[in-house]
């Protein structure tokens, strides 16, 4: 599992990389038409398209590695027993809207039919809106790959952000030290 996660971590990261760089380069392009006086017509749809998916991705990618908010503070001051049904509860309620967000996603696909974007003729509203249960669908492959990592770390009490800040710390300390010893010479 940790495996997979680590692949589909590289991938996403491509793949969110690959839009925001498109994107840089559509804005960049529908400036300078602007600027000549030689609009693109399809410069604000296509921006507004890469931006969504640019989001959606970004939120799988923090899906994966447990990186939106939560209250870590309150589930793992709990006792225990507490604890458990309250990290069990959060699960199920994720995966269930999720699940609910695919399953929306999918029946507005088949809503659209054969419709197009309205500047690109040749790019099909479904492909543009496909985003949403490919996404919700992601969402819950990465929530299933990290729910080993996660329940250990619940069941021992171990808050994951107070980990990264300790660990991040130490590196800058290991840095500085590193610059202070250069400097010294």
């Amino acid at each position: 599992m940790v495996r997979l996660a680590h692949w589909l971590d590289l991938f996403l990261q491509a793949v969110t990389l690959t839009l925001l760089l498109a994107l840089s380069c559509v804005v960049v392009l529908g400036v300078v038409f602007r600027y000549s006086g030689n609009s693109l017509i399809w410069y604000d749809e296509v921006a507004a398209v890469l931006l969504a998916w640019i989001t959606f991705s970004g939120a799988v990618l923090a899906t994966l590695r447990n990186a939106h908010l939560g209250f870590n503070g309150l589930l793992l001051g709990s006792p225990p027993a507490i604890r458990m049904l309250l990290f069990w509860l959060g699960e199920t309620i994720f995966i269930a809207a999720f699940a609910a967000m695919a399953w929306a996603g999918w029946a507005i696909l088949e809503i659209f039919g054969n419709e197009s974007m309205t500047t690109l003729r040749f790019v099909p509203r479904s492909f543009v809106q496909s985003v949403l249960p490919l996404s919700a669908g992601l969402m819950i492959l990465g929530r299933l790959l990290t729910l080993p990592e996660r329940l250990r770390s619940t069941q021992a009490g171990i808050d994951p952000e107070a980990v990264e800040i300790e660990h991040e710390i130490a590196r800058a300390q290991d840095e500085l030290s590193r610059v202070q010893a250069e400097n010294a010479r």
